[in-house]
């Protein structure tokens, strides 16, 4: 049951949502899941028992990032199955094209690629987009522009957002 929507819970009814090692506040933050807190309540790190408030209220959502030339997915509250399905989304090009190749076989655009894989707590995945599972050569001549685009079709715990995230990088 989560710790009630209001001002006036007690620092027990986040130990009963929780169950930590030890029933105190400090226990509480460290074992807590980052994704079952109200983000109208919660500021990273917690600090205080407020920011409890509606903890496990609010389904636990994965979140989907882009890091440099990486996709992320983190916030998982626990050890889990997903699936994720990446997309050749396209290319641009000032001279020749890129070759984009999956498992040694060329692809083009619109081609997709379903991995299931298992992860957390935390970030579940963490894989170069440009590599996995599609791979990009540079072109013979001028610059290619290649855009990976990844999804996240379903997880065994948490819930997951729905729409794809796209990462692009250049090819010389």
């Amino acid at each position: 049951m989560a710790v009630p929507d209001t001002t006036t819970f007690s620092l027990q009814d986040v130990v009963d949502e929780i169950n930590p090692t030890t029933d105190d506040l400090l226990d509480c933050v460290s074992d807590a899941s980052s994704g079952s807190y109200d983000g109208t309540y919660y500021t990273s790190p917690a600090t205080s028992l407020l920011e409890f408030r509606n903890y496990g209220a609010v389904a636990p959502t994965l979140t989907l990032t882009t890091n440099g030339n990486n996709f992320v997915i983190g916030s998982a509250t626990s050890f889990q199955g997903i699936q994720l399905e990446f997309e050749y989304v396209g290319q641009t090009t000032t001279g020749n094209f890129a070759v984009v190749t999956d498992n040694g076989s060329v692809s083009t655009v619109g081609d997709t690629k379903v991995i299931n894989t298992v992860g957390g707590p935390g970030d579940i995945w963490n894989t170069n987009s440009f590599t996995n599972p599609f791979s990009v050569a540079n072109p013979t001549s001028g610059t290619a522009t290649v855009t990976i685009g990844l999804k996240i079709n379903s997880t065994t715990v948490d819930t997951f957002p729905t729409s794809q995230i796209t990462n692009t990088k250049n090819f010389s």
